[in-house]
């Protein structure tokens, strides 16, 4: 094998390895690796959280409306840096394939559920989420979005693992890998 040969495989399994990490690190709302530094920041930019566009989905029969992370900076950013939120704020995250998904809580400081979805809106687990935690917390089963809501959410409108999560079309349009 000659020295060309060995360096286009070498860099092949390079590129192969980032692209797992990268899935499995970053294919979440608030992954942990930092996001890039942005050349056009000012200063007081990383204390004012992100606000995206919005759409209604259903969770059950209970419309809400949610902030929607469809790029990989909005979902790497996720609700970092909001001080508080109202009791029907939520973000949906949204990925353009079901894979195995990680989320965690640094620099968000309001405790948050967080619901995995299946590619059809089903409600795959719900787990509590504590403000600042930095442990990761996987989903148990390959999942397409992710759903954030003020603690107690779930619970206080009889939400559970099973229940089906309306999403319309038109959110997919912006999402990207």
């Amino acid at each position: 094998m000659n020295r060309t040969n060995r360096r286009t495989r070498r860099s092949a399994a390079l590129a192969r390895a980032a692209l797992v990490a990268a899935v499995l690190l970053g294919a979440a709302g608030c992954p942990p690796a930092a996001p890039p530094e942005d050349a056009t920041a000012r200063p007081g930019d990383a204390e004012r959280p992100q606000r995206l566009p919005t759409a209604t989905i259903q969770v059950g029969a209970r419309p809400l409306v949610v902030e929607v992370a469809a790029t990989e900076a909005q979902r790497r950013t996720g609700m970092m840096g909001r001080p508080s939120l109202g009791p029907d704020e939520a973000m949906l995250f949204v990925f353009l394939r079901e894979d195995n998904l990680v989320f965690w809580m640094k620099d968000t400081p309001v405790d948050l559920d967080l619901a995995y979805l299946g590619a059809d809106g089903t409600i795959l687990q719900i787990e509590p989420m504590t403000a600042h935690n930095t442990d990761q917390v996987f989903s148990r089963a390959p999942a397409r979005y992710a759903l954030e809501v003020p603690a107690g959410w779930f619970a206080a409108h009889g939400i559970a693992a099973g229940a089906r999560v309306t999403i319309p079309p038109e959110v997919m349009k912006d999402a990207e890998p």
